[in-house]
């Protein structure tokens, strides 16, 4: 792979070019002056069209040739025939190739590498740090799985010796094994540890163990960051060679003594080892409060002046799709939310219920993800949707494996009555807007799929005309 790396590779061609990763990658090699062209599957969708539409990269229109100098393997290539043929194409033609992994690992990663792991919190974390590192001037190269609200691109290549990094355990594609082990690291945020991709690891043991081969990276003058009421995180810091700094409890290094919600924002109150630190924030939620915490722990440790640090809070606009609000002229509002595991849903909806104690939440749930295929995830998403009074379930997605498909039964049975099967899009259209009324949360949530998207917005832009 260094021969690949250190080549010059001036036409590059991605396979599966329509991925969160590599769809803000292609644009960054094209800003960096690279020809880059790529494939996927006929039809791609905002926001990923834009981006490539942005950046003028061509897609589904070369032919596989010698003229390529490098080819980028996207995780996603194996999901379809035209991506498949081209990969045997680009074998037998003997051109050189990489998963995009290793390519960000190779290319992104600087000598100052801040990591952060975990399965929740590290999209929102990853780019408040890159916010607070800009603002200090120090120029990171970063990458993380969203859409800032801050105008940052979501991939960037920098020539600093900072670069930060939201870092999957996931295992796709070329990778054979977790995203996050192909990353040098020498500080790192571990959020928490549970179970998520079932589709990638066969046990919890397996998962555990994903994680402590990356904590046993750590270097001796390297930091970990730990979430002291995060699952495993205390047992994993403990594989660690570097020193180990702890936030969100009265006992860690770093906590909340006080948040104090103000309509639109919250002033949280935050206590450093050596002095209680303000900062005020338009996030919504608690779990996003110990996000805040955790970017602002790790940039204290690193040395980040508070000024900067309270300044960038205070102007961090969030990521697109976690718990993003929409506006209406009623008493009724939207959220649009990410949220597929038990986790993230349970901690999406108690976030809403702090704020908005007095409202009835209704949630439409498009069970996207692919770990939602497997029975065994479906056993917690009766506590996760506990602070829900309704959940509306639209239409499954159905696995290929006939082993593995679940049914609305399934969900029925362990989320209760509460739980609504509606699998056509303007069935729930029209059941929202007779039924939503003052006093009403309406909380979408989905990992992906742009019908259930411009569902949600149809019901959305109904309430925003009609008062």
């Amino acid at each position: 792979m260094n021969q690949i790396k250190s080549q010059k590779s001036e036409r590059i061609h991605i396979l599966g070019i329509a991925g969160t990763m590599t769809a803000p990658l292609a644009a960054e090699l094209k800003s960096k002056g690279y020809i880059v062209s790529g494939s996927d599957q006929e039809k791609i969708y905002p926001p990923i069209s834009n981006i490539l539409k942005k950046a003028h990269i061509k897609t589904n229109e070369l032919t596989i040739s010698k003229k390529i100098d490098l080819a980028i393997i996207g995780s996603s290539y194996l999901s379809f025939s035209k991506t498949k043929v081209e990969f045997e194409q680009i074998k037998e033609l003997e051109i050189p190739y990489i998963s995009a992994t290793e390519f960000i690992a190779y290319n992104l990663i600087k000598k100052e590498s801040i990591l952060v792991a975990g399965t929740v919190g590290k999209t929102t974390t990853t780019s408040l740090l890159v916010w607070i590192f800009t603002l200090a001037g120090l120029n990171p190269s970063f990458m993380f799985g969203g859409e800032s609200k801050n105008k940052l691109n979501s991939i960037k290549i920098n020539s600093s010796d900072w670069s930060i990094t939201e870092a999957d355990e996931s295992i796709h594609g070329l990778d054979k094994t977790a995203k996050f082990l192909y990353y040098p690291v020498k500080y790192l945020i571990l959020t928490d540890v549970e179970w998520e991709h079932k589709d990638c690891y066969f046990t919890a043991k397996d998962n555990f163990n994903a994680f402590k081969n990356l904590v046993e990276k750590l270097p001796t003058n390297g930091l970990i960051l730990i979430n002291s009421l995060g699952k495993n995180t205390q047992k994993l810091s403990q594989f660690s060679k570097s020193e180990v700094i702890t936030y969100n409890s009265p006992q860690s290094d770093f906590y909340i003594s006080e948040y104090l919600i103000e309509n639109d924002k919250t002033k949280i109150t935050i206590q450093t080892p050596k002095e209680i630190v303000l900062v005020e924030t338009k996030l919504t939620g608690r779990h996003n409060f110990e996000n805040i915490l955790s970017a602002v722990s790790l940039a204290i440790s690193l040395g980040i002046d508070i000024k900067i640090i309270k300044k960038a809070v205070k102007s961090y606009k969030g990521i697109k799709r976690r718990l993003e609000m929409y506006p209406s002229k009623r008493d009724i509002i939207f959220f649009d939310d990410f949220a597929q595991s038990a986790q993230r849903i349970k901690s999406a909806l108690n976030s809403i219920r702090q704020h908005y104690p007095e409202y009835s939440i209704k949630v439409i749930f498009d069970s996207h993800a692919s770990f939602l295929q497997n029975e065994q995830s479906l056993n917690q998403l009766g506590e996760a949707f506990s602070d829900a009074n309704q959940v509306i379930l639209r239409k499954l997605t159905i696995s290929k494996d006939k082993n593995k498909r679940v049914t609305a039964s399934d969900f029925k049975s362990k989320i209760g009555d509460k739980l609504i099967y509606i699998p056509q899009d303007e069935d729930i259209v029209k059941y929202a807007i007779s039924n939503l009324k003052p006093k009403d949360v309406l909380v979408h949530m989905s990992s992906g799929g742009l019908n259930s998207i411009n569902t949600f917005k149809k019901i959305v832009k109904y309430f925003q005309k009609n008062v």
